[in-house]
């Protein structure tokens, strides 16, 4: 297996063709062509189905297409590396937000970044926290902004604070609740949360167990936090979230929040770095961003 190799095939699937590859990074079609039998022999795998229009990959082509984007960044990366410091920081960053956090701040974060460090290219990309730890652990991102981390990661942790949790309601049941609810009053309720082993789902579950005595009323296990606010905005159901997840619906009137008491329920928010890269120049940099953005709230 070849670098050239990984870089066509990863064409092939940028362009949606073979033909399409070729006219892109300019190699003759038969060259592309022999480059993909190669690689599917050497691999024993077949990586795409051939369509009357196009190509469509194979189980073992998602597979490969992982591996081969962690592998080429890790190379394209080497010079920037030599080149890189503290002054001028150069290099490809990949920062992942939970959607709660960059709700709020992906504007923020994006025009501090480019304002500050030119030379850094960016690439922000958001998910609930459960699967941007997997990410960062794997080294598919960099940085990630997550809630409460394992105390067993082999993740670079920094602490940025708490954030409160608050009932998250359509506007007409709001009217029905009174200034406060205590976590008893949460758990009559019908909810709809994330799934399992969404972070915010996991805290839910142990803080239930702990000052309630048994697991909260689940009406919806959906790993969309747009599709959470969807539901509960239809009266649906709802649920327990963070005044960044909602700030946009609060202002438009479609959601309402009430603060948890007896006790508060809030978590830890952390930006977490893939060990190999925590101390890159480049990666620094951008952690620095995300870092004052948070603080200023």
């Amino acid at each position: 297996m070849t670098l050239t190799q990984l870089r066509y095939f990863l064409a092939i699937i940028r362009c949606g063709s073979i033909s399409g590859a070729a006219a892109q990074i300019h190699v003759a079609q038969p060259a592309i062509s022999q480059r993909l039998r190669q690689l599917e022999e050497e691999l024993g795998q077949v990586l795409f189905k051939r369509l009357p229009r196009g190509i469509e990959l194979t189980p073992a082509g998602h597979h490969l297409k992982a591996h081969a984007l962690e592998i080429l960044r890790r190379v394209d990366s080497v010079q920037d590396d030599f080149k890189s410091s503290d002054v001028n920081p150069i290099g490809q960053v990949t920062l992942a937000m939970s959607t709660a956090i960059n709700t709020k701040f992906c504007v923020t974060v994006l025009d501090e970044a480019s304002r500050s460090y030119p030379n850094i290219k960016l690439t922000l990309t958001e998910h609930m926290s459960g699967t941007l730890l997997e990410w960062a652990e794997s080294g598919r991102v960099d940085l990630a902004v997550v809630y409460d981390v394992p105390g067993n990661t082999p993740l670079a942790v920094h602490s940025l604070g708490k954030e409160d949790l608050y009932l998250v309601t359509d506007p007409a049941f709001k009217r029905q609740l009174p200034a406060v609810v205590s976590l008893a009053e949460v758990a009559q309720l019908s909810l709809i949360l994330p799934a399992f082993p969404q972070t915010l789902r996991l805290m839910i579950e142990r803080t239930f167990s702990e000052h309630v005595g048994r697991a909260p009323k689940v009406l919806l296990d959906v790993d969309s936090t747009y599709a959470i606010k969807k539901l509960v905005a239809a009266g649906k159901g709802q649920s327990i979230l963070s005044v960044h997840s909602v700030g946009d619906e609060l202002e438009r009137g479609e959601l309402a929040i009430t603060p948890i008491v007896d006790p508060a329920v809030s978590r830890t928010i952390n930006l977490v770095a893939y060990r190999p890269r925590a101390n890159d120049a480049a990666v620094r940099a951008v952690h620095r961003v995300v870092q004052a953005a948070l603080a200023k709230g």
